[in-house]
């Protein structure tokens, strides 16, 4: 094996010397250091080992771990019934938010944008306001909304001459109360982005469609749509999101039932992974599908970003 000759050595030793010599060459290093000290230690290494973590199962409360290989990854999509549920669930939950929520947002958001509207400000404080609250509080406000004694939604039904019903026990109601919820918390959320690229928009442009005799529907389909287009892309992606790390709202509305509701028919990914790390202690498998969530997550957005020619994904 080749050795370093004398000379050599010592060239590179000067020039560590010279480094070191000279205070701007190393103190930026300190600087940075504890960033990078931290993100190692709480988020690198954590990132790293529940990768291991997937492909191995805890034993019991023993603190030791069994390596099993791929067996968890296997068993999601053999073997686990919930898993099936909580798939089922996001991509209805994910659809129903897409349908319902972003149309209404649109059209509240090109309604706020006229400027003969009074007290717009005070119609987008309103409409934003339940996008800043608690989750627990927005189950919180499901449950008494669903309540069959004393719920809202009941006392419209008897009104109507109907009798109440059990929203909350019935497993046919589990993503129309959701849906409910989620279209109340987050519709003015969307509405206030939409807003912002509306206002974002040259007026002269859709001045001059108006000169040219372009109705107000043609001019919000060919000229507003168009140009919302990744503002429009933004909402999509955080609504399919957002049902992804569904919790809060389901985890209350369901304490009667259990995280997975009536029957189990209303799992969703963090509800089920929270109940398989902490309640059944299996943390290589919630472990494993976390992994599994983030990508789909990934698959999803990829083909939103597909959908809407946004980025360099669709190139």
């Amino acid at each position: 094996m080749a050795t370093l000759t004398e000379p050599t050595q010592r060239k590179q030793r000067s020039r560590i010397v010279q480094f070191f010599a000279n205070q701007r060459n190393w103190m930026p290093y300190i600087f940075v250091a504890p960033f990078f000290i931290t993100f190692a230690i709480f988020q690198l290494y954590p990132l790293l080992r529940s990768v291991v973590m997937s492909f191995q199962e805890s034993v019991g409360y023993t603190g030791k771990w069994e390596w099993v290989g791929i067996a968890n990854y296997v068993e999601i999509f053999t073997d686990d019934e919930n898993f099936g549920v909580a798939v089922k669930n996001f991509v209805l939950f994910a659809a129903g938010s897409l349908i319902t929520e972003i149309p209404i947002a649109i059209a509240l958001a090109l309604m706020l944008a006229s400027r003969n509207l009074r007290g717009r400000g005070l119609f987008r404080t309103v409409f934003f306001i339940p996008s800043v609250l608690p989750g627990v509080l927005m189950g919180l406000v499901g449950v008494w909304f669903f309540s069959e004694a004393r719920g809202l939604a009941n006392a419209l039904v008897v009104a109507l001459g109907g009798e109440r019903i059990k929203w909350l026990s019935l497993r046919e109601y589990i993503l129309p109360n959701m849906l409910t919820i989620a279209f109340w918390q987050w519709m003015g959320n969307h509405a206030v982005f939409i807003l912002a690229g509306i206002g974002g928009i040259d007026t002269g442009v859709i001045e001059a469609a108006t000169i040219d005799g372009a109705t107000a529907w043609q001019r919000v389909r060919y000229i507003v749509l168009p140009l919302l287009r990744p503002v429009l892309a933004f909402v999509a992606i955080t609504v399919v999101t957002g049902s992804l790390r569904t919790y809060d709202i389901p985890a209350t509305m369901f304490t009667g039932a259990g995280l997975g509701g009536t029957g189990g028919q209303g799992w969703f990914f963090l509800p089920y992974i929270t109940d398989v790390a902490f309640s059944k202690f299996r943390m290589g498998y919630a472990t494993a599908i976390g992994w599994v969530v983030f990508a789909i997550a990934i698959v999803v957005t990829f083909f939103q970003l597909r959908l809407f020619q946004f980025g360099e994904a669709a190139e």
